[in-house]
């Protein structure tokens, strides 16, 4: 029924989007963000959450409030210290601001939004909190749909674009769960694609503005977010081979020192918090740290998943960073030998480990929606979808739909190659006509490249990311809803792929875009 399905479900894309390729490409763009944006609205109005249980998001909010209400002595280390045995403190249920900083400073940046969205629309107002990320899906959405520009997809290729992200039920969900992950990524995206704009700007001084501007906004992005620093990095791989293609090797160099700046935006939020509260958080876990979960197993968890490691050596070294490194160093030690004297337990741990990020087709938004308390009770449309008789249908139809786009994904990126040996085929037969002039050919040359360039740094910014967050959650903490991104970041080229299946179909060889006659 699973395979039947997939196929039944890429057939019907493959039709839609030869369908719906009719409609002007701007009322296609119009309705689907209308769609996205009602659609969430619906969703968050189902749930009805007045308050939220996920631990990360209750200390948030905890140290939010006590900023606004400008009580920071709350931030004190004397403030419900570890083993305390006041009952008020007890009764809490999550560490004091002060403890909660120690372990992560780099939370300075989500604890700095949530103080802006309740500064804004009032304490603890979680629906507000949730249509801030409604506005932050669309914008992606829409920012995705100008890469898919660069990618030159024609009229099919966003209608299939349209059809995959209007059926994306993950996507969807994001907007629900009370953090800032959905802004941080949107912004990101943002900027990669205003880096996209600059790399075929032909004015030296515009791009390198522009360059300027589209890291600077992914620096802003990856203070919500820490792992989507593998989003940059990936913009300077995209780089690299951009510049090898259209030898403008200025605009690497300038790249690295802009990503460079981009990571010190990323480390001004602890500052400011640190200002604010009077206090020194100190370095907080080492990154180190997440690799060791990601490594490690316990009975009632999933393979790399949450467990209290970091935080007992936290507490067994009296936040000694150096004696924590050495704590989770030796500990990743230990288990590459065991994977590698035992290489069947290491390929079970890391299919399950895998599994669990990658083929999880909900990629946890449906367990965040529903992290907290409903003044509905979590009855009608929520319950059908999350605990209710629609739930194991939503499910079904969640993993194919994950499925036809890994599928379409891998035919894009053939696509995408396949288009690459065609224009350095194209290029040399230009090259070489003999009623060219040498001059005139040069020239076409470069335009060539540089109309292709924008197209190029998209197709590998694209690809890299989502490689480089899947080697990252390799060995990273696992959690579904930490590889989500960079999954939506594979509709483009799988739009891609939908759209060469139909020129296949309707033996449309010769994309548009090259069908030149012989004099021109």
């Amino acid at each position: 029924m699973f395979l039947l399905g997939t196929i039944v479900f890429g057939l019907i894309l493959i039709f839609f989007a030869g369908q719906l390729s009719k409609l002007p490409r701007r009322k296609m763009l119009i309705a689907l963000l209308i769609y996205v944006f009602i659609v969430q609205i619906i969703w968050i109005c189902a749930l009805g959450l007045i308050s939220y249980a996920y631990q990360d998001t209750r200390s948030l909010i905890d140290a939010a409030t006590f900023l606004l209400k400008g009580d920071v002595g709350k931030f004190d280390p004397a403030y419900c210290p570890q083993g305390t045995v006041d009952s008020s403190c007890i009764a809490r249920h999550i560490p004091s601001p002060h403890r909660y900083m120690s372990y992560y400073p780099f939370q300075s940046g989500p604890l700095l939004w949530f103080v802006l969205v309740f500064a804004l629309f009032g304490i603890n107002n979680l629906i507000a909190f949730q249509i801030v990320n409604v506005i932050a899906i669309t914008g992606l959405v829409a920012i995705l749909w100008r890469l898919g520009s660069h990618l030159k997809l024609k009229n099919t290729g966003f209608a299939a674009y349209s059809l995959l992200v209007a059926t994306c039920v993950p996507l969807l969900m994001f907007c629900a769960f009370v953090y800032p992950n959905a802004v941080g990524f949107a912004i990101t995206v943002a900027g990669i694609g205003i880096i996209a704009e600059a790399v075929r700007m032909e004015k030296t001084w515009k791009s390198l503005l522009t360059l300027a501007i589209g890291f600077a906004i992914s620096g802003i992005g990856i203070v919500f977010k820490s792992t989507f620093q593998i989003i940059i990095l990936a913009a300077i791989a995209a780089m690299v081979i951009t510049v090898l293609y259209n030898h403008r090797f200025w605009q690497l160099g300038a790249s690295i020192i802009f990503a460079a700046g981009s990571f010190g935006i990323s480390k001004l939020p602890t500052v400011i918090v640190e200002h604010w509260t009077g206090q020194n958080f100190g370095k907080g876990l080492p990154m180190i740290s997440w690799i060791a979960i990601g490594l490690g197993e316990k009975e009632d968890r999933g393979a790399g998943w949450w467990t209290g490691f970091a935080l007992r050596a936290f507490k067994e070294t009296n936040n000694n960073y150096d004696a924590q490194v050495h704590i989770s160093r030796d500990f990743i030690h230990q288990r590459i030998e065991q994977f590698t004297s035992h290489p069947d337990d290491g390929l079970r741990f890391f299919t399950a480990k895998l599994s669990s990020e990658w083929a999880e087709p909900t990629f946890m938004t449906g367990l965040y929606s529903k992290q907290g308390t409903s003044w509905l009770g979590f009855h009608g449309l929520a319950n059908f979808i999350l605990t209710g008789t629609g739930t194991p249908y939503v499910i079904a139809f969640e993993n194919i739909s994950q499925t036809v786009v890994y599928l379409f994904s891998i035919i894009g990126c053939a696509a995408f190659m396949r288009s690459h040996v065609r224009d350095l085929t194209q290029g040399a037969r230009f090259a070489q006509n003999r009623f060219v002039q040498s001059k005139t050919t040069e020239n076409n040359s470069s335009l060539i490249q540089q109309r292709s360039s924008s197209e190029v740094f998209t197709q590998s910014v694209l690809s890299i990311s989502f490689i480089g967050g899947f080697l990252c959650f390799t060995l990273w903490e696992a959690k579904g809803i930490y590889t989500l991104p960079f999954y939506i970041l594979l509709f483009p080229i799988a739009a891609r792929g939908i759209e060469s299946c139909i020129d296949w179909v309707s033996k449309d060889k010769i994309p548009e875009k090259i069908k030149i006659s012989e004099h021109e």
